[in-house]
């Protein structure tokens, strides 16, 4: 037998042995059950003393909002990442920390994970081997959809904060928070309710690029959510989800708006000065314009759902529709609504350190 043979022999052993430890101590606690978003039954502690979150991202700033952070021992480095590059340090200042072994390039590594001792994994819905391998191990997994809403990120951030209810056996489906975002979201659609088709601005979202193509979200995306909800037009309805497009298709477009999300680290200056795409951006009616933003990072990156949602809509609908929502002072919104749901007084700096997200919070990751 040789040597790798040995080592895996020892690693089983070591897993079994530790399964075997968990499922005596699961045996001995009492459990309650519950049907996650991905329509899974979950066998839960009746406590959740300890939590992991893997591969749905945004959830992290989500769970210390309602929460706090002191059940969290695991979370994904790209959510790390992230929260080392926006609020959510201020208000975890240990965030960094907290452990990120059992996860790499966004596979779970099932011996890590177990020597975290998890009482439940919370996953994305898309990534299904993350419930695959933590249930295998003996670790209750619970799914959180990124669509259960049709991308209504206001509606699914008030989900994923049931649902986290549900889990740690709390009830949250009156909270404050949530109350607030469909506060935001019906003031939006009733001063945008009388808006005639000619009246909205063409708008494109850049996910992803490289030298000779975009990846620019179409249909069943977040972008069509955040340009529709708020009084825009979205010019890539001919596609569904991402897709691919090249220069000349975004001539043709030809933008009044383009907004580019934190998933990359494009920045306005690149396309005014023609430095991506081998393509000169002079002519298009958004760069010309001066019309081109960079999407703002809060507590989390703003493009996906996200504890932040609700003051996205309300960022996106001053760009698309400034005049109907002059009235409204974005920075003291912001500061109000942190104070109240994070406990945090930003100060003007803070402020417009969310709105100049930077070529760093990108990660070099891709959307979750």
């Amino acid at each position: 037998m040789n040597r790798n043979c040995k080592k895996v022999i020892v690693i089983l052993l070591l897993l079994s042995v530790m399964n075997s430890m968990w499922a005596k101590k699961a045996s001995n606690q009492k459990t309650r059950t519950i049907v996650d978003q991905v329509g899974h039954t979950v066998v839960l502690p009746e406590k959740i003393n300890r939590v992991v979150i893997a591969s749905v991202w945004p959830l992290a700033s989500v769970y210390c909002l309602t929460l706090g952070s002191k059940t969290l021992v695991g979370l994904d480095p790209a959510i790390i990442s992230a929260a080392e590059n926006s609020m959510l340090i201020k208000v975890v200042p240990n965030i960094g920390k907290i452990s990120s072994s059992f996860s790499k390039n966004g596979t779970i590594n099932a011996e890590e994970l177990l020597k975290l001792h998890p009482d439940v994994v919370l996953y994305a819905s898309g990534v299904m081997e993350d419930y695959e391998i933590a249930t295998k191990a003996g670790i209750p997994a619970v799914g959180f959809s990124l669509s259960i809403k049709d991308y209504n990120a206001v509606e699914t951030i008030n989900s994923w904060v049931e649902q986290l209810g549900l889990v740690m056996g709390v009830d949250l489906s009156d909270s404050e928070y949530i109350k607030y975002g469909q506060k935001i979201e019906k003031l939006v659609a009733d001063r945008l309710s009388g808006l005639q088709d000619s009246q909205r601005p063409e708008c494109m979202f850049i996910h992803l690029y490289d030298n000779n193509t975009f990846t620019v979200p179409g249909l069943k995306s977040w972008a069509d959510y955040w340009i529709t909800a708020s009084g825009g037009k979205n010019v890539a309805t001919a596609y569904a989800g991402n897709s691919k497009v090249n220069a000349e298709q975004i001539a043709s477009w030809n933008p009044k708006h383009i907004f580019i999300d934190n998933f990359n680290p494009l920045m306005p200056e690149d396309l005014y000065q023609s430095k991506v795409g081998n393509f000169n951006w002079n002519g298009i009616a958004a760069v010309s314009s001066s019309l081109v933003q960079k999407v703002p990072l809060g507590m989390y990156r703003w493009y996906v759902t996200c504890s932040d949602s609700p003051i996205m809509l309300l960022w996106m609908a001053k760009q698309n529709q400034p005049e109907l929502f002059a009235d409204i002072d974005l920075d003291t919104e912001i500061k109000t609504f942190y104070n109240k749901f994070y406990k945090l007084h930003l100060s003007d700096a803070d402020v417009q350190s969310i709105y100049a997200s930077s070529r760093a919070a990108s990660g070099g990751i891709k959307q979750r």
